[in-house]
């Protein structure tokens, strides 16, 4: 892939930094988003890579997301997911996954992330159905992969140029993917239908279309979603009204407050339980990476819908 195959976005955000020039004014230093796409061999695994850097020090929170694998190339981030707020230096190659809380996250200055949005399919040929076991977890991503694997994450670091991380980030996926892998295919692409639908669904609305018992959609939505039915309804159900409220660009959070609630005082709750703010205060405030996440998402191709939700 040629590096010019992405979507490039900078901010300027006086919550970012600030760097005072000899004239002795205040000029907000940027932070850059890029966006690549996976090699086609990899894109039923990995639905897009994004390249985060950022000149000054940048704290927020981060809404609850799909499984991500993240590589610290520079700099410091700062996460409290795993309720406890921790380190991951430049060098870290961290598995992160779905997580169904919002959460504080900060950057150091001179921070550059590399990351990479898992789908369901991809967890299941790269870790199999263990989903739930890492709902809310960051683990070292070598922890996770054979040792002669362990070998790739070190290419991805040492990449001097974006065609170099592309082709080690794609070489290191494709490695870790087993095709063969067993999986019902049919149910998580239903699921995944469910859950990315923006109307307002229920659980019935899955059950009724896949030919399982309630156990055995429980058992799936786990391993290959991390939490249950009921869970994921809640979590994609408040993703959707955030994503509405920044993609339709709406001023009045009762717009996306469906009937699916049974008052305004359980949509708030919920919404902020994964959106990590009231939908006032979404509405109103900077939250500088969700907002351009969010925004920005939309420009480019998702072979999985489901990341372009979550």
């Amino acid at each position: 892939m040629c590096p010019t195959d992405f979507f490039v976005h900078c901010i300027n955000s006086p919550r970012v930094g600030r760097n005072r020039e000899k004239t002795g004014e205040i000029t907000p230093k940027p932070m850059q988003f890029r966006y690549f796409q996976p090699d086609p061999d990899v894109q039923e695994e990995v639905s897009s890579y994004y390249d985060l850097e950022l000149s000054y020090d940048v704290e927020d929170l981060m809404r609850a997301e799909i499984a991500n694998i993240r590589f610290v190339l520079s700099g410091c981030i700062h996460s409290d997911l795993t309720g406890e707020m921790t380190a991951y230096p430049a060098g870290s190659a961290i598995l992160c996954g779905p997580s169904f809380r919002s959460s504080r996250i900060g950057f150091d200055a001179n921070t550059r992330v590399f990351g990479a949005a898992v789908t369901p399919v991809g967890w299941v040929r790269m870790f199999g159905p263990t989903a739930s076991n890492f709902a809310n977890a960051v683990e070292r991503l070598a922890d996770h992969v054979p040792a002669e694997t362990s070998q790739l994450i070190e290419q991805v670091f040492d990449a001097e140029t974006d065609d170099a991380l592309l082709a080690a980030a794609n070489k290191l996926f494709s490695s870790m993917s087993d095709e063969a892998a067993p999986m019902n295919r049919a149910f998580l692409d239903r699921a995944t239908e469910w859950l990315v639908d923006p109307e307002p669904t229920e659980i019935g609305d899955l059950l009724d279309n896949v030919e399982l018992s309630h156990r055995q959609v429980e058992r799936l939505c786990k391993g290959y979603f991390g939490a249950s039915p009921k869970k994921l309804h809640r979590k994609f159900r408040a993703l959707h009204s955030a994503n509405r409220l920044t993609w339709q660009e709406l001023d009045d959070w009762r717009d996306v407050a469906t009937t699916a609630y049974y008052d305004q005082a359980h949509f708030i709750r919920e919404f902020k339980e994964f959106n990590g703010r009231t939908p006032s205060e979404f509405i109103g405030g900077p939250h500088i990476l969700v907002r351009v996440t969010l925004q920005e998402r939309r420009r480019i191709n998702h072979h999985s819908p489901f990341s372009l939700i979550g």
